[in-house]
């Protein structure tokens, strides 16, 4: 739960879009014209994906291969396993 103006507030279930790529091009772009954890940046990349024609769907496997991103989930899976050899233990 978050708080938002000092009332609780429940998450709804996690949303992705549909076109990863389009929503990919556009995160790029809002780098260029907003700081890194702006919430103007998170409305603007929202609203220009919405206006594009983007849409939300609710798991992985409602997205069409047509226009999943390879190239970036290929680059988080290296992120996420050279962060995982980083957190190992050392016994």
């Amino acid at each position: 739960m978050a708080l938002i103006r000092g009332k609780e507030v429940k998450e709804g279930p996690k949303q992705l879009p549909a076109n990863p790529k389009l929503w990919n091009m556009i995160t790029t772009q809002a780098l260029t014209k907003f700081s890194k954890k702006s919430p103007a940046r998170s409305n603007w990349v929202h609203a220009k994906y919405l206006q594009m024609g983007g849409k939300f769907v609710n798991s992985k496997s409602e997205i069409d291969p047509r226009f999943r991103d390879y190239v970036q989930e290929k680059r988080d899976k290296e992120e996420a396993a050279a962060k995982a050899k980083i957190k190992k233990p050392i016994l």
